[in-house]
């Protein structure tokens, strides 16, 4: 089975940069798609460049002539440049369009919440003008939903919010390096054509809230501390944030999607698993010291997210 010829566009994201190492890794032949301004120093061996203005057809066309898939990290506020990709891969031989998502399928109103509504609008116009598209979901990240409080986990606080029926209800993990290893195994030899018009969801284990407060109490060797937040509380932090442009309304949405059990069912039941990969577990991960920590948040980010325990 032969190589697909990939595309990589947001290289120097948190995702981005693994999934472009785990790619490359694989002797695929792989291009990186990049901004004027974009380091492009240190990319892995073979990797090839290309410069392209996603507002700007004339280098965007030419530069995916000989590219099978084209993978988009685009970061949230250049999701909807995503469009042009759109536009511009009718006149390529790209097979394989795979839009920036890695989350779930939300609700009507998640996708109220700006950056949910971008993704979606951009799935909807790659269908409407009939690019071939594969949507990735992952659910949660074990880097930014347990080293970081955005879903109202505090490891070294011991402090774990409950909403809803979080409690019981499970969360679909994924480690970042376990996400590279999936578009790797996924996109380096499988035929496009295998992979056209799926949503695909990749998970590596699932966790309760209580089996996460378990594994906090063993860490700490204290009971950890539980704040209990509504439904009707979160709806409301949601409408708030959504209405005022606050960008924690996603992290309140993914609260309330956890008390609810929708984000096991949003990342659908099309799972793909790694042939030979280790995954991790939740205590391996909490109890060896196995987590990695995520991407650098602002002080003050890190202040709003811990007024929520209360």
């Amino acid at each position: 089975m032969s190589f697909n010829r990939i595309a990589v566009y947001g290289h120097r994201g948190w995702v981005g940069s693994a999934v472009l190492d785990a790619l490359a890794a694989t002797g695929a032949p792989i291009k990186v798609l990049h901004r004027a301004e974009s380091d492009i120093s240190s990319l892995p061996a073979g990797v090839t460049t290309a410069q392209v203005d996603l507002d700007d057809s004339k280098t965007l066309i030419p530069a995916l002539q000989d590219i099978d898939i084209v993978l988009s990290f685009a970061a949230r506020d250049v999701v909807p440049k995503q469009h042009n990709f759109i536009k511009a891969i009718p006149s390529t031989n790209v097979k394989l369009f795979v839009p920036s998502d890695l989350s779930f399928r939300v609700d009507e109103q998640g996708l109220k919440i700006p950056a949910n509504k971008a993704k979606q609008e951009v799935e909807n116009a790659a269908k409407a003008a009939g690019v071939p598209t594969a949507v990735l979901l992952v659910g949660v990240f074990t880097e930014s939903s347990l080293a970081f409080p955005i879903l109202g986990v505090d490891l070294p606080g011991n402090r774990i919010i409950v909403t809803g029926d979080s409690a019981n209800q499970q969360l679909s993990f994924c480690t970042r390096n376990y996400v590279a290893a999936a578009y790797a195994s996924m996109f380096a030899k499988t035929p496009p054509s295998q992979l056209q018009g799926r949503v695909i969801g990749i998970s590596e284990f699932k966790a309760t809230g209580n089996e996460i407060a378990a594994v906090l109490r063993e860490k700490n060797g204290a009971e950890p501390q539980r704040f209990v937040h509504s439904l009707e509380k979160v709806d409301a932090e949601i409408d708030r944030c959504i209405k005022n442009g606050i960008p924690t309304a996603i992290s309140w949405h993914c609260r309330k999607a956890w008390g609810v059990g929708d984000i096991v069912k949003g990342i659908g039941e099309d799972i793909w698993e790694v042939e030979g990969y280790h995954k991790a577990t939740l205590r391996q991960l909490l109890l060896e010291d196995k987590l990695e920590s995520y991407r650098d948040v602002p002080p003050q980010v890190k202040q709003i997210f811990d007024a929520a325990f209360h």
